[in-house]
């Protein structure tokens, strides 16, 4: 054969093998998928794979997605790629009980009026013309269940909203929730944030007053920062405990969202900071101190702060702080697969007593550079500075979280309480039937919208944070779902620069230590001065004491030179940060190239010495 059609043959071989392993592998086994990322991306969880195990009955998914409008929005059409794969995921894992349509709506046509009544949120376009990218589910018996818009900012939560259709149109009825707040969170109060919003589409909630005389008929009774309970209202859910009721509790030392400021920029006249839980979580072992508060100095989130020159800075903030899977139970079904964290707010934390038949399992702590903080101190808003100079960690990382399990006995021996209510003492428990469980958590700000979704500037939105995966998780379980809990949140495909990260906070660390030397400076300068002032010593800055002028151009130089040295910090760190942009542009962009032609020459010199004689 010829040299010169060595080189077409071979490319002909190489598109010829490519076309036919396309082949076998589309007429392989459909259910086999190899998913090689780092976090699965497009693997099913287990919880997933179990609700889709226990269908009883075909279900229908129709996916809305306007395939030719998308075209000119390139984050939706990924994004719809990244979806249809899942979806395609679910259908072949199913077996056949799941079938997946997609439907591409055209303008005034009857699948968009099909779009619209079932719920779906249309985008708008440019052009005046809507684009749909939504979700219906429906059942044999016409149940159905919607996912309007599949938002590329809640990437986290796809697999979870897609196997939530599936589980919600299995159930044969909605479960009931009862929740007891003092928090202006229900529709009544008009400001229901985004896990109430999730609570109302998975259960039939009923709003508990303060002031209740009977608990309604429900499974599971969810407390979030209650009001203090009167005797009559703390038997009533000491008995809900023992007839096997299920209870989440919420407590919080520093309630941020019960402060904040009305229509009128005040408060609600009836807010309250903190909040508790007694008699009942005393008699279950649990020290609950509303008078301090949690805070860790190695998670802090970071803030803006504007520093004594003017300049805003980002600094990290102790009482704000982010719980890595580190400082999660990764045994427990609720937190063992939260990916992204828990996001905390001035928490309380839970310190227990053993031996009141029952125990305590943590789920959320604190790193070891955990500290206990005077609420009192928390609510007067103190710098980073303020709560680093005087920070003194505690002997054990702090439990912010956890379960209570065991058989529960009542916290009422004697009986019904005389006042408050009318009991008939002969329906008094005085110890649950079976072993139960409360889960509580130290903190009610962590629901709150701003602690794990980022807003930008255009206003899209983007989760941060497992929160409200965690609060769900909490739910589900109260309720027996453990597929549901079970359901991982998945991980956003992008990826942070934690060697930067890292890079900053080595860079914040030593700004930390300049600047407090040189507030140190100052506040005794100026207590010098003051006692100065007050002997009328202070003319002799001015009438030629030269001491005392020597000691005042000391300081000032020393103000000079230690401002100098945080200009030098910040010029290191952005030093640091372009060598480490430069070296990731030349080992990713610059090297890959250079091996492909290195190869290449290395290959030619080869086949020439080759062919010499």
């Amino acid at each position: 054969m010829k040299r010169a059609l060595y080189l077409p043959l071979m490319l002909t071989s190489i598109v010829v093998l490519f076309l036919a392993g396309n082949h076998l592998v589309s007429q392989g086994p459909a259910g086999v998928r190899l998913d090689l990322t780092q976090n699965g991306l497009y693997r099913l969880s287990p919880g997933s794979e179990d609700i889709l195990d226990r269908l009883n009955e075909p279900v229908e998914w129709r996916f809305y997605y306007s395939r030719a409008l998308a075209a000119d929005y390139p984050a939706i059409r990924s994004y719809a790629t990244r979806v249809r794969e899942f979806l395609r995921g679910y259908e072949k894992r199913s077996g056949g009980r799941l079938e997946l349509i997609e439907i591409d709506p055209q303008p005034f046509s009857e699948d968009e009026d099909l779009a619209l009544s079932a719920g779906l949120t249309p985008i708008p376009t440019d052009t005046g013309e809507t684009i749909f990218f939504g979700l219906v589910a429906r059942n044999s018996i016409d149940q159905q269940a919607v996912i309007p818009l599949f938002d590329p900012e809640m990437e986290a939560r796809l697999e979870y909203d897609l196997t939530r259709t599936i589980a919600d149109i299995e159930r044969t009825r909605t479960p009931r929730l009862a929740i007891l707040t003092s928090l202006p969170i229900s529709p009544d109060d008009g400001a229901p944030n985004r896990f109430v919003r999730e609570l109302a589409g998975a259960y039939e909630i009923d709003w508990v007053e303060h002031d209740f005389d009977n608990l309604p008929d429900v499974e599971v009774l969810l407390a979030l920062h209650p009001a203090e309970l009167g005797a009559a209202q703390a038997y009533r859910i000491d008995q809900f405990l023992m007839r096997g009721g299920r209870l989440i509790l919420f407590l919080d030392p520093m309630a941020h969202m019960a402060l904040r400021p009305g229509p009128d920029g005040l408060p609600p006249l009836d807010a309250q900071r903190g909040s508790s839980f007694e008699p009942l979580l005393a008699h279950w072992g649990m020290n609950w101190d509303e008078t301090v508060v949690a805070m860790d100095r190695s998670l802090g989130l970071e803030v803006q702060v504007v520093e004594a020159d003017g300049r805003p800075r980002s600094r990290t903030y102790p009482l704000w702080f982010a719980l890595s899977p580190a400082q999660l139970n990764s045994d427990d079904r609720a937190t063992s697969a939260l990916d992204l964290g828990i996001n905390l707010g001035s928490p309380g934390a839970l310190f227990f007593n053993p031996g009141t038949g029952v125990e305590l399992l943590p789920l959320l702590t604190t790193s070891p550079e955990g500290a206990l903080l005077d609420a009192d101190i928390a609510a007067g808003s103190p710098s980073p500075d303020q709560l680093l100079r005087d920070y003194e960690r505690a002997p054990q990382p702090l439990v912010l979280g956890g379960r209570l399990r065991g058989r529960f006995s009542t916290a009422f021996p004697e009986g019904p309480p005389a006042e408050g209510g009318f009991f008939n003492p002969a329906d008094h428990l005085a110890e649950a039937g079976r072993s139960g469980e409360v889960a509580i958590i130290a903190d009610a700000d962590w629901l709150d919208d701003t602690f794990y979704v980022r807003r930008d500037a255009v206003g899209s939105e983007l989760i941060v944070a497992d929160n409200l995966n965690l609060a769900m998780n909490l739910v589900d379980a109260a309720f027996g779902d453990e597929a549901l809990v079970r359901l991982r949140s998945r991980t956003p495909s992008d990826r942070p620069m934690l060697r930067v990260e890292a890079l900053r906070a080595q860079a914040e660390e030593r700004y930390f230590e300049t600047q407090s030397r040189l507030e140190s400076e100052i506040s005794a300068a100026e207590a010098e001065l003051e006692r100065l002032q007050g002997t009328g010593g202070t003319s002799a800055l001015y009438g030629g004491d030269q001491q005392l002028r020597s000691d005042a151009l000391a300081l000032r130089a020393q103000i000079s030179d230690a401002r100098r040295q945080l200009r030098d910090v910040e010029r290191d760190f952005r030093q640091d940060i372009d060598a480490l942009d430069a070296s990731l542009q030349f080992w990713t962009i610059g090297v890959p190239p250079a091996l492909v032609i290195f190869g290449a020459i290395l290959g030619s010199l080869v086949r020439r010495r080759r062919r010499k004689p």
